[in-house]
Formats: C-alpha cells, structure tokens, sequence
C-alpha cells in the first residue's frame, strides 16, 4: 500500500471530532437544575439573615464607638462577643456550603466519567470550554459536535447520580438564632427615653463616618499581605484601635451638641429624660421609649445643633 493511500484511508476512518465541559453539561441537566433550585432557598435566607447582621453589628459598633470612653464595660463587651457569634456562624455556613460544593462536584464527576465511554464512542471527544473574551462573547471555539446536551440527558438518566444525590440533600443545613439582649441606655439628658445611637449617626455624620471607614480600609488594603504575619495583624488591631478612638473623639463632639439641643427642646415640650441606645432592635435593642424620630426632626429645625456639629459635617 503506497503512503499516499494509507494516509487517505487514515483520513476516512479518523474519529470525527467532538467535544464537551463539565460545566456545560451541568447547565444543561435537568438533574442538577433541580440541586440548585432545591438548594437556593435555603442559601439565601442563611445568607440574607446574615448579611442583615452584619448591618446590625455594624451599627452596634458605630453606636459603641461614638460613646467613647463613656461606652459601659458590659456594652462594650457585648459588641466583641456578638461580632465574634455572628462571624462564626457566618464562617460554619460557607463550610458547610464549600462541602456541598465538593460533594455535588464529586457525584458530578463521577456521573460524568462513567457516561463518556458510551455517550463519546466513535468520537475524538475533548474537554473544551470557552474561556476570557470568547466567554464574554458566548462564543467556545470548540472542535467538532457537541456532546454536552447528549452527556447531560446520560447523566439526567444515571440512577446512581439520581440517589448520591438525594442522599447529599439530606444533610440539614445549620441552624442560626441572632443573639439578642437588651443593653442598658447611656444617659445624656436621662436615661428612660433613648434615641438609636446608630440611626442618629446615620442621619447627621454619615459623610464623617463613611469618610473614617474608608481610611481604615484603604490603610488595611494597604498593610495586610495575603499571608499576614503575626506583627502584620498587630499593626492591623492599631490601626482599628486609632479609628475606634477617632470616633469616640466624634462622638463627644456630638453627644455634647445632642445634650444642649436636647435641654432646648425639652423646654418646648420635646421628650425629656434621653440617652443614647448603642444596641440595634434586631439585637434586643435597649429598655426604655424610643424617641429617635422624635429627637431628629427637632435637631433638623435647630440651627444651634447644626452649628454644634458643623465641625462633623463640613465637607
């Protein structure tokens, strides 16, 4: 046979060209559709319910931190130790998603080596996906036919997928209860009616609050490598402590300004008796009357509170 009819013949019977990738197939399965849409609720209410805690815990900082060195021991230590409840559930729910993520990633791939012999025979089959602009472009630029509808309907049809996979979705997923306790009022004229130290900071200093976060960020982004040293981490806690004081010394300014137009507008038959509530309602909140929105259409009409905290509020 001469060279030239062997590469002919070569040629004629050659495997024609297909391909595939896992995560297309996987799009493409009515059976991992399903997982993810069985699991989603459940996610998002665990991630929702924590994403509003660490609204609360930010606000329960803030209302801290503004207190200065007024802030109560006990306060103060309740703010640590929901930071450090509501950071580790929120860290047991990520493990627990990343071991369903392994486990799903694991059945899958197994599901799909034990479909490409049959559903890949008499192909030249190849993994093949789209990447970097041809992703963007929803473009692949993959040989041959595409196998990845045909290796999904396999998998839709593997009994032994079917049942890994029922028994993953009865692992239960975490329980979570916020902590909750109410925490005493920081007197500033009084003590049984409180105004949200939080929602009062929100209102009048947001631009000063934002302005001080966003200095401690850029100045950790800056210090913290990705594999921190223990003196790294000191340098870190210096830089929050320096931030924590800096907000302390706004909140005295502040406090001092609410004190004065709070004597004001008590003398108008505004609400007597005031302090300040650190502890957001989701976290218990504090005993007493809430004035807050009493207290802060007063300040808006006081030109003496704006210039008492004009200081706080310049640009």
């Amino acid at each position: 046979m001469s060279a030239l009819l062997a590469l002919a013949l070569g040629a004629a019977f050659a495997a024609e060209p297909a391909h595939y990738h896992p995560n297309d197939v996987a799009k493409a399965s009515k059976v991992f559709g399903g997982v993810a849409e069985a699991m989603a609720p459940a996610f998002d209410d665990r991630q929702g319910r924590i994403a509003a805690l660490g609204d609360d815990l930010a606000e329960l900082e803030l209302g801290v931190a503004l207190l200065g060195p007024l802030a109560p021991a006990d306060l103060t230590a309740w703010s640590e130790k929901t930071r450090r409840k509501v950071v580790g559930e929120t860290l047991r729910l990520q493990k627990h998603v990343d071991l369903l993520q392994e486990d799903y990633a694991r059945v899958f791939g197994a599901a799909v080596t034990r479909a490409l012999p049959t559903v890949g025979k008499g192909y030249d089959l190849k993994e093949c996906g789209a990447t970097g602009v041809l992703a963007m472009m929803g473009k692949k630029n993959c040989p041959g036919v595409d196998l990845n509808g045909t290796l999904a309907a396999a998998l839709d049809k593997d009994a032994a997928l079917a049942k890994e996979l029922a028994d993953i979705a009865t692992v239960e997923w975490p329980t979570f209860t916020a902590p909750t306790a109410p925490q005493p009022v920081v007197a500033l004229t009084g003590t049984t009616r409180w105004v949200s130290g939080g929602a009062v900071a929100e209102a009048l200093i947001a631009g000063r609050v934002k302005a001080r976060q966003d200095a401690l960020e850029s100045q950790l982004d800056r210090l913290m490598p990705d594999e921190p040293t223990e003196a790294d981490v000191a340098a870190g806690k210096k830089l929050k402590a320096d931030y924590l004081a800096k907000l302390g010394a706004d909140g005295e300014v502040l406090r001092a300004a609410l004190v004065e137009a709070l004597g004001r507008a008590e003398k108008k038959g505004g609400p007597a008796q005031v302090g300040w509530c650190a502890n957001p309602a989701n976290l218990g909140g504090c005993p007493g009357g809430d004035v807050t929105a009493t207290v802060l259409a007063a300040l808006a009409a006081d030109k003496k509170f704006a210039k008492g905290i004009s200081a706080l509020t310049a640009e």
